[in-house]
């Protein structure tokens, strides 16, 4: 993998991560129940979870 190659995987995790901060924030900071705050949360982070193995599959695939 060539330097700006890991250049843009770094830029997109950062913003990937800085998205999934600022989404949280949110979530915690909306004036809404706690039950349907943590049910929020929850189908989020499987969201998230089922993108980053999707991302990870597709990152196998063009280094392998």
């Amino acid at each position: 993998m060539s330097r700006d190659e890991n250049t843009a995987l770094v830029a997109l995790f950062s913003f990937l991560a800085g998205g999934l901060v600022g989404a949280g924030v949110a979530l915690l900071l909306a004036p809404q129940s706690g039950k349907k705050t943590r049910k929020q949360i929850r189908e989020f982070a499987d969201d998230v979870k089922e993108q980053a193995s999707e991302y990870a599959e597709k990152v196998k695939e063009k280094v392998f």
